[in-house]
């Protein structure tokens, strides 16, 4: 995988302009030996790959209590701990007017499978080792704009894009289970501890997408093609704007 990584990440490099690298991420059933044991966040762990590190995370090194039920690490049985988390996030945190708001995001959001015994290996996607089961951008919108108008591109279906919950659901797990894109804007909590760029979100792409979005750089004005007016617009333009 490491040429075609290397090429896409040239292509993406060249054509938009990337401040810095793509994120291949893989989940992987089995465990991983060895792994660090210095603890980090997957939405700290994006941002860190994107600059060039190769990160592996599995239940035992990861550090967010949050990410240990939203990437299916462990199930959140006891009700007692399920309701102090949510006392957290609604009294605490102060993300939602109320529980039952909360509730509602929660239900929205597609069960997570059990990766209790799985684990995530994020790479800066020229040093990928793996094909990629997603590719995550860290961009500005303007970056945004075009991967997703090249991405409907071939077939003008819109992805059907969630962008209200915690980031490692939305960027990662979304996306794996779905095969759609998703964008994520950072959950707000996110932001501030991992000191996000106010310019920049999160765009995840499955790998078979990508490759879409490759093959359509040179047709799409989203990638390389230039905008052409046909003659019979130009004069109806003409007639109509005088």
């Amino acid at each position: 995988m490491e040429k075609e990584g290397r090429d896409f990440f040239l292509i993406f490099k060249e054509v938009f302009g990337l401040e810095s690298s793509p994120v291949a991420v893989n989940c992987i059933k089995g465990e991983v030996s060895p792994i660090s044991e210095r603890k980090i966040r997957i939405c700290k762990a994006i941002l860190n790959s994107s600059k060039g590190e190769v990160i592996t995370i599995n239940r035992k090194n990861n550090g967010c209590f949050g990410a240990t039920w939203h990437l299916g690490f462990s199930k959140i049985e006891n009700p007692k701990i399920l309701n102090m988390i949510k006392k957290f996030v609604v009294e605490g945190e102060k993300l939602f007017s109320s529980y039952q708001s909360l509730e509602n995001l929660i239900s929205q959001m597609n069960p997570v499978p059990d990766n209790s015994n799985s684990y995530f290996v994020l790479s800066p996607l020229e040093k990928a080792e793996f094909t990629p089961q997603l590719i995550t951008f860290v961009c500005n919108p303007e970056v945004a704009c075009r991967l997703l108008t090249l991405a409907v591109f071939t077939d003008g279906i819109m992805p059907k894009i969630k962008i209200g919950g915690p980031t490692c659901r939305m960027a990662i797990m979304e996306p794996l289970i779905t095969g759609e894109i998703n964008i994520s804007f950072y959950d707000n909590t996110a932001r501030k501890m991992c000191n996000v760029e106010k310019d920049k979100l999160l765009v995840s792409i499955p790998y078979k997408k990508v490759c879409e979005i490759i093959e359509n750089i040179d047709k799409c004005s989203a990638g390389k093609a230039k905008v052409e007016f046909p003659e019979e617009f130009k004069d109806f333009l003409k007639k109509n704007l005088q």
